[in-house]
């Protein structure tokens, strides 16, 4: 790999390729590793900073490299961590380091592109409900989903109480749990509310005069949209969520999301053994699912009845880009933060840097 898209160095003015200062380099040397391989060393011309040309590679600092093509099959295919360890010949937390690498790369590429990216059709939003580390801790997975395209605009999450009949050894342990554990207050609300700044977002690049958001009869739904500042363009429309789900019902976009997921992400399947520890891990191993999703998983398998090849497409996305950003993915190269920082929503954010914590203050390794 030799393509060089910017200085490294944070302070450098070149550092960005939206910077009017045009980033220029020199080679300087070469290094070796443990394998006694030489390396390319270059300065930039600007800060004088030098780096090993392995800084934008998305292996940097890794002892052993994997398919990440054969890994993305491998995750929708409902394997577990450990099972993939297997399938790679590698420990488990090779793994996850490898899934974290391309999720963040998925992550940098979706952000530049929702800088451009116009909403072209209804909205449809719910939350999928899943476990970290125990059931005792469900989180609740927000997702803003295409209502034509089945597309996943934005999701995020948060952990609430468990809910339903539980034993009175249930409700003892649950208890001493909860005594050890935190929980941000007013979380449903606020991750609600940055779903619709992100969908406000998207609004200001929109032609469409009415938007339809469709969403169930949740309280918290209402309460904030009708408090936000920027839903004047959008009619939110309310189904009761008990009804058939079906293709008629008007959260079918979302009930389709929830059953695809289950599906296909081992650690969402109903009752599963092969539920996540931890909630940063999990959030990234549904960001690499929910790319996939958008850009390389066939619209429809019928194809015959469909033009469209994917959901990203069908969504009004030119095939163009969709093909740079498949082809990008994949390319060896990393993203680095500071690059693609203001790119990126707060949830986002804290997932790029791992600031999600278990309920049980367990951080993210």
């Amino acid at each position: 790999m030799h393509r060089i898209p910017h200085c490294p160095n944070p302070l450098c003015p070149s550092n960005k390729a939206e910077s009017e200062i045009k980033p220029s380099f020199r080679k300087k040397g070469f290094e070796s590793n443990k394998r006694q391989e030489k390396i390319q060393r270059y300065q930039c011309k600007n800060c004088r900073q030098t780096f090993n040309i392995n800084v934008f590679d998305i292996n940097y600092y890794a002892h052993k490299s994997i398919d990440y093509k054969r890994l993305v099959d491998a995750m929708i295919s409902s394997s577990g961590i450990r099972d993939m360890a297997r399938q790679f010949r590698c420990s488990p937390s090779l793994i996850q380091n490898r899934i974290d690498r391309l999720a963040r790369k998925a992550m940098a590429l979706f952000a530049k592109l929702s800088e451009t990216l116009e909403l072209k059709e209804d909205v449809a939003a719910d939350g999928l409900e899943s476990f970290v580390l125990s059931q005792f801790f469900p989180t609740n997975i927000n997702i803003l989903v295409g209502s034509k395209s089945q597309f996943i605009y934005y999701f995020n999450s948060f952990f609430f109480h468990r809910k339903g009949r539980t034993t009175k050894a249930q409700k003892e342990k649950a208890k001493e749990l909860y005594q050890r554990a935190t929980f941000e207050k007013g979380a449903p609300s606020r991750s609600f509310k940055e779903l619709l700044d992100y969908l406000a977002a998207l609004l200001d690049r929109s032609y469409m005069t009415d938007i339809i958001l469709d969403t169930d009869k949740n309280q918290i739904y209402h309460h904030q949209f009708v408090r936000h500042p920027k839903m004047e363009k959008v009619i939110h429309r309310k189904t009761d969520s008990k009804e058939e789900r079906n293709t008629s019902n008007k959260l079918f976009p979302c009930n389709y999301i929830d059953r695809q997921i289950r599906k296909d992400q081992a650690e969402h399947v109903r009752e599963t053994l092969q539920f996540s520890r931890n909630i940063s891990n999990s959030m990234n191993r549904f960001f690499v699912y929910s790319f996939w999703h958008n850009f390389m998983k066939p619209f429809r398998i019928n194809r015959k009845k469909s033009n469209l090849s994917s959901h990203g497409e069908a969504a009004g996305i030119d095939p163009i880009i969709i093909g740079k950003i498949k082809e990008d993915l994949f390319d060896g190269t990393r993203s680095l933060y500071f690059s693609v920082k203001n790119s990126l929503n707060p949830f986002q954010q804290d997932l790029w840097e791992k600031r999600l914590l278990n309920p049980l203050h367990c951080k993210a390794v």
